[in-house]
């Protein structure tokens, strides 16, 4: 059994795969979306908002932008817990999601060690979230 489900949320073919073989090789299931549309499709589709214990988001991308996107996660589903991953740095963008609620942010590219304790404390989150009426 998985440690946890991650939606990984990137452009970046590279990224994804990178994030996501981490990911599995830690013990967790992973899914995939190239941009927040496609975010939005699979958390809708296969009742995987009730299935995805973390979400790790990125910023810039087409379509539907990460703090679009972010918008919409914390909308429909407020106790998936969502991590910022970005390569570009906006510190007034990074305030505003971190007092939106954002659980956290990290820079590309991050380590494994950085990554793994970040998926293991928003992962036991999204648990205890689940576990409130």
């Amino acid at each position: 059994m998985a440690l946890g489900v991650v939606l990984i949320v990137d452009d970046q073919e590279v990224i994804r795969q990178t994030v996501g073989t981490t990911l599995i090789k830690a013990g967790y299931e992973v899914l995939q979306a190239e941009d927040g549309r496609g975010a939005i499709d699979v958390l809708q589709n296969d009742n995987n908002g009730e299935k995805v214990d973390t979400i790790i988001c990125d910023l810039q991308m087409p379509n539907v932008d990460g703090a679009e996107a972010i918008r919409h996660f914390q909308r429909h589903f407020p106790r998936i817990p969502v991590v910022v991953l970005t390569g570009a740095p906006d510190f007034v963008l990074t305030d505003v999601l971190r007092n939106q609620g954002v659980a956290d942010y990290l820079l590309k590219p991050v380590s494994t060690k950085r990554l793994l304790d970040v998926v293991r404390v928003t992962v036991r989150l999204h648990g205890l979230r689940r576990a409130q009426p």
